[in-house]
């Protein structure tokens, strides 16, 4: 069995509430004893007995359907009572059934995910300084002796390995014609030309000299100067003129691009001869000795790097992660798509496994001894029940007063 105290401030409230019930409970009793006394010598003390005997009614059978939810009243065995662990069984599997079958639900998981805006915390918690640095401390301390343990050979040997495995798995005619068609299908091309054309645009326009001697070059020697300049600034205007055209909406290149891009995709998916180019160069590529040499000196790069810990990696870290948490705040998009796939990871996830899930939480309530279950869920719902203690109280004082007055304006 487990034990599992409740919080002690929860205890604290429920003592609390207790002493106030309790007291008015006592206060009854004390007034009745008092006018019980004394309405023979002071008549006008009826109403006050009336509304005190009631009042200590409507208390003490308050009292007794709230104690008689967590255990028997006065420690008696009266039956119907000690609710709670009676039924210690039922409880836990209620529990864990209404856990599997609400909270659970994808319906009802996908919503409060929603609501939670799990990335936007998740930015605002990086955004904190203090996390940052300490995150940063923490995988700058414990990054060394790993990598030391690894070994400079192993780790060279990995990494260099590791990014020729990747380039060789990822870079496939399949894969590049998924992406390809990702792209087209979401539009995100048109941002692709629009991002090229601006960019020669802005070459265009930075080189200038270079432009003109290039056409200088090409031109006969007897043409003057003023004419070598006018047509270089005029094959400038004319092709950043161009490039700016091409970023109109409706422009006819547009068209011919994405068509240029479905023919590939097509080629991609349905060609072996394009595949097997693709995978020649591929070939070409990983296998040459300096790109090997390449891929091996990042690995010991990355060793050297990360072997001497300290400021450099924690630096790195700490920035990286402020570069993050940066755009979570100001990039909706980012945000969105990281909701939108923490949610989908949590349904698929937990969903299909929320029978088990149910049946785990079950288990668990099922393993605390009773009296815990029982100290537990009077902490949490035990203070409230002690206002119908209260209520009980008042209102049957309240009650006995209005029949007393019933019962006397009847008499007469």
């Amino acid at each position: 069995m487990i034990d599992a105290a409740p919080p002690p401030e929860l205890g604290k409230g429920l003592t609390r509430m207790r002493a106030v019930a309790g007291g008015l409970l006592a206060l009854s009793a004390l007034v009745f004893a008092f006018t019980l006394w004394g309405q023979e010598r002071w008549p006008w003390l009826a109403p006050l007995r009336a509304f005190a005997e009631a009042a200590l009614v409507g208390g003490i059978a308050d009292w007794f359907a709230v104690t008689a939810l967590f255990r028997h009243p006065l420690g008696i065995p009266v039956p119907h009572t000690a609710v709670i662990p009676r039924n210690h069984g039922r409880i836990a599997g209620a529990i864990g059934r209404f856990v599997a079958g609400n909270l659970l639900a994808s319906q009802a998981m996908a919503q409060r995910l929603e609501e939670l805006d799990t990335a936007g915390r998740l930015g605002r918690w990086l955004a904190t300084p203090a996390t940052t640095t300490a995150i940063a401390a923490r995988i700058a301390g414990s990054l060394p002796p790993v990598i030391h343990t690894i070994g400079e050979q192993k780790w060279r040997d990995a990494i260099g390995g590791g990014l020729h495995k990747v380039v060789d798995l990822v870079i496939t005619a399949s894969r590049m014609g998924g992406a390809l068609s990702y792209l087209v299908g979401h539009g995100y091309h048109h941002t692709v030309f629009n991002f090229l054309a601006g960019e020669g645009k802005d070459f265009i326009a930075g080189n200038r000299p270079f432009i003109r001697a290039k056409v200088a070059s090409e031109c006969p020697e007897w043409l003057p100067l003023w004419v070598e300049e006018r047509i270089s600034e005029g094959l400038a205007r004319g092709i950043e003129t161009a490039l700016a055209e091409l970023q109109a909406p409706d422009h006819p290149w547009k068209a011919r691009f994405e068509l240029f891009l479905q023919e590939t995709i097509d080629k991609l998916a349905t060609s072996e001869d394009f595949a097997q180019r693709i995978d020649d160069i591929k070939a070409r590529i990983l296998d040459d000795a300096d790109v090997d040499a390449y891929l091996r000196r990042i690995g010991a790069d990355a060793y050297a790097g990360l072997s001497g810990g300290g400021g450099a990696i924690e630096k790195m870290v700490r920035q990286g992660l402020a570069d993050f948490a940066d755009r979570l705040e100001h990039d909706p998009g980012l945000r969105a798509a990281m909701n939108r796939w923490l949610r989908d990871a949590a349904e698929a996830l937990l969903v299909p496994r929320r029978d088990f899930i149910g049946s785990l939480i079950t288990d668990l309530i099922m393993r605390w001894r009773t009296d815990v279950l029982t100290a537990r869920l009077e902490a949490h719902v035990g203070k409230d029940l002690q206002y119908i203690r209260i209520n009980g109280t008042v209102v049957g004082g309240l009650v006995g007063l209005l029949i007393y007055a019933a019962t006397t304006l009847a008499g007469r």
